[in-house]
């Protein structure tokens, strides 16, 4: 395995989980955070999962990308824009690999100059616990698709072989995000909005009813898509992750702004293309933004 230089820009639970992860694999990890107690808390004392991975951190308002081989972006959806001139300055044959939530970020992406652009799901269950250590929740699929580009400018990373931590790489972008974001639309909005874990979806008969309903609302916006993850695969993924809390019901916890509307937003657009008038998901999107309020005035 060849060594390689990997900027994550982005220190929550995904970043922190990948840092460790792909130090494990032998590349150099450099974590761009938000803030610098958190640079000096990663400086110090590495990240931490079950063992310790030493990384160099800075906040990325001081991070320089001349000795980067690829730059994960970690952040959530909505924080993209305001990263946009940080990402202007990373060397343009740079790859980037995205790891957002949704599909709304793929309009920002297209406005971005760099040669290669790769977008990613990511399967893992992953809870951060303070500043330097993250718990790995449910081990998933980190699968990855070229949105622009060549993928062998990534071919290193993609080979890390680290237990716990699979790889693949898929032909289709489009239809590797539209998968995962049917399997968000499923999930979050309703363990969110009702404050429950996963496995609740698929044990209470009442939320199966309603993730039901929702399924055949998402038929008819994604008919191609909806066959590759039957309603059945959904529940059973549930009753996988039953003791995990979704990532927008972690947000909700924590008072941060979800990412509703990158996943709901997105599909509306697609109804309103396709001449389908959806009626559940702009309930779930206004039933999460109001819990948003209300937590906001607490």
């Amino acid at each position: 395995m060849i060594t390689i230089h990997i900027h994550i820009i982005g220190a929550g639970s995904i970043g922190l989980l990948f840092a460790h992860h792909l130090s494990g694999c032998g590349h150099s990890i450099h974590i761009s955070t938000r803030t610098a107690e958190q640079a000096d808390e990663l400086n110090q004392h590495g990240v931490i999962n079950e063992t310790v991975k030493t990384v160099f951190a800075t906040v990325l308002t001081d991070t320089r990308f001349e000795k980067a081989d690829a730059v994960l972006v970690a952040v959530k959806q909505y924080h993209l824009e305001a990263i946009t001139a940080k990402l202007n300055e990373i060397p343009q044959d740079v790859p980037l690999i995205f790891l957002q939530n949704g599909m709304s970020h793929l309009e920002q992406l297209s406005q971005l100059s760099h040669q290669h652009m790769f977008v990613s799901t990511v399967e893992h269950g992953a809870k951060k616990l303070n500043a330097c250590t993250v718990q790995h929740n449910g081990v998933g699929w980190w699968r990855i698709a070229c949105f622009k580009g060549d993928r062998r400018n990534i071919s290193d990373i993609i080979s890390c072989d680290q237990p716990g931590f699979p790889i693949a790489f898929e032909d289709d972008y489009l239809s590797l995000l539209t998968i995962k974001l049917i399997k968000n639309l499923m999930i979050n909005p309703l363990t969110a909005m009702f404050n429950v874990k996963n496995g609740a979806l698929a044990e209470n008969q009442y939320f199966r009813e309603m993730m039901s309903a929702l399924y055949s609302e998402l038929t008819l916006i994604f008919p191609d898509e909806i066959n590759q993850c039957p309603f059945e695969d959904i529940l059973s993924l549930c009753k996988r992750t039953s003791e995990n809390e979704s990532s927008m019901l972690s947000d909700i916890k924590a008072g941060r702004k979800t990412e509703v509307e990158s996943m709901t937003g997105y599909a509306m657009r697609i109804a309103e293309q396709k001449n389908v008038t959806p009626f559940i998901l702009p309930f779930l999107q206004q039933g999460i933004l109001a819990i948003q309020i209300e937590r906001g005035k607490n």
